[in-house]
């Protein structure tokens, strides 16, 4: 979010620049003004403007004494002078202090609306540029993740919020006052355990990581650890309220088709500003010491009375299972198959039969065509026209045959597994990811999890784990290469976690590894 602060002694000058810059389009949502240099400096040390808009004669404080100020407190500020004195040493002055614009008044108005559209521009690049770096340097390194997860717990517990709040405004520019949920994930896995297994911690991390390369790496929201080792995220509400629910739903599939792991959550309450993120906190946990036994993703459904609302509920409850299983042919196909039956056992007509059928090809069609980016022209209009005026069992015919040809590999999917395994052969050492890889090739994270478990009967995240330790056992016993570098050189910034996870894969750790390698090729 930029501000801009408009200074200078003169009210209809600080009024007119205001009315005559279409602010809004330019993304700037806070205009300040002040008066005089030293109530400019209170607005100043409060609100932190991007951008500064000031006269230079003035009481009290010249405008040149402010930027001297400015300089001091926040050297980046851009600013832009305006003045009715057109004096050299004025202009030298604050060549000097680094001003960004000299404009002598009375300024051209589409000059001035130019000028500070292109400093506006410039922050705003300068912003994105600095979120990108601070997503990457939290994404390839363990110390920045664990800084930031150290000031989310402080937000929870209520520690040093004002000190808190400052933090996580300047060194990783989140907006303090975005609308957010915090939300606890739990892995089916933890539920009653007090104690985890070697195996189970190796999940978590790799779920955790799955979730910092989607959510954290596109500012969806922030990934952390509460002070009992529960996984937390704080999900950022965007524009869309349908947002939220998407990325939600995007980071459950991605935890089961990469992990094999099913995520119950506790959602909180909707709150607006990272001060309120304990108010949030409070309400998940809050739920799920209510509802110990009951997971907050399951819905109880409530059946009406008669045969045909009876089968709408359990039509509507095979929509959805349809939908979440559009990446699975198989699983996809048997749900088809139930309904077909159910729609005998129910006695339902052909007409609404025909109408069901339809309404199930249409869905998979629709999910195919977001996921894939693909797109069959006129398939909706065939499909039509087989349904009218056919039998119950060749609707059920003709729709299975159009969900067939939907949802099965063919080989331009072999072709496009084959392009990520050689980006992943290529890229091993760098922070790859399954959510990174899907971008990459322009396919949803979800879409493509499962397109590449489809093709090559293996989880993607599962295939990068098997290649790094692949490469990670030559470079072990084919180099004096240090354990830390072989991590390095594999995708690991944590030395700590390759081993376990080198460990897990081989029953030996690096070093053991290393020295029965060296041990049998000297007795061969």
């Amino acid at each position: 979010m930029i501000k801009v602060l408009i200074v200078d002694d003169e009210r209809i000058i600080r009024l007119g620049i205001r009315s005559v810059v279409p602010w809004d389009s330019f993304g700037v949502k806070e205009v300040f003004e002040a008066a005089s240099g030293k109530a400019a400096m209170k607005i100043i040390e409060k609100e932190h403007p991007d951008l500064v808009i000031t006269d230079i004669q003035m009481a009290e404080m010249t405008g040149l004494e402010l930027i001297a100020k400015i300089r001091q407190w926040k050297e980046d500020t851009r600013i832009i002078v305006l003045t009715g004195y057109d004096e050299f040493d004025y202009a030298r002055e604050c060549l000097r202090m680094q001003v960004q614009d000299f404009l002598l008044k009375p300024v051209d108005e589409e000059n001035l609306i130019q000028i500070i559209k292109n400093e506006i521009q410039y922050i705003s690049d300068v912003k994105e540029r600095a979120e990108k770096q601070s997503h990457l340097w939290r994404i390839a390194g363990t110390k920045e993740q664990t800084n930031l997860e150290k000031f989310m717990r402080k937000l929870i517990y209520q520690k040093d919020i004002g000190e808190t709040i400052c933090f996580l405004a300047e060194h990783y520019h989140y907006n303090m006052d975005s609308k957010f949920r915090m939300i606890l994930l739990l892995p089916s896995f933890d539920l009653g355990l007090k104690r985890e297994e070697e195996s189970d911690f190796l999940t978590r991390l790799t779920i955790k990581n799955l979730i910092i390369g989607y959510l954290d790496a596109n500012d969806y929201g922030i990934t952390f650890e509460d002070a009992e080792s529960r996984l937390l995220i704080c999900l950022f509400e965007g524009n869309n309220s349908d947002e939220s629910e998407k990325h939600l739903k995007t980071i459950l599939q991605l935890a089961k088709d990469e992990c094999g792991v099913l995520l119950s959550f506790a959602q909180g309450s909707i709150v607006r500003g990272f001060k309120e993120a304990h108010i949030s906190y409070n309400d998940a946990i809050h739920y799920l010491l209510k509802n110990t036994d009951k997971l907050a993703n399951l819905i109880a459904y409530k059946y009406g009375e008669g045969q045909l609302d009876l089968f709408r509920e359990v039509y509507g409850e095979f929509i959805r299972k349809l939908n979440d299983n559009t990446g699975d042919t198989e699983n996809a196909l048997r749900i088809f198959e139930a309904f077909c039956a159910a729609a005998d056992a129910y006695n339902i007509t052909d007409q609404y039969v025909r109408k069901c059928c339809f309404e199930m090809a249409s869905s998979i069609y629709f999910c195919f065509v977001v996921e894939s980016g693909e797109s069959t022209n006129k398939k909706l209009d065939v499909l039509l026209s087989g349904l009218m005026n056919t039998s119950r069992a060749e609707n059920f015919s003709i729709t299975k045959t159009f969900m067939e040809e939907l949802l099965e590999t063919n080989d331009g999917d072999n072709e496009i597994v084959s392009h990520v395994k050689r980006y992943i052969k290529d890229n091993l050492s760098e922070d790859i990811s399954v959510a990174g890889i899907a971008t990459h090739f322009y396919f949803s994270t979800n879409y493509f999890s499962r397109l590449f478990k489809r093709v090559t009967g293996e989880r993607c995240n599962e295939y990068i784990a098997r290649s790094r330790m692949k490469k990670a056992e030559y470079l072990l016993s084919a180099t004096n290469m240090k354990v830390g570098q072989v991590a390095l050189e594999v995708g690991y910034r944590d030395t700590n976690y390759f081993s376990l996870s080198f460990k897990k894969h081989l029953g030996l750790s690096p070093g053991q590894y290393r020295r029965e390698k060296r041990e049998t090729i000297l007795f061969d």
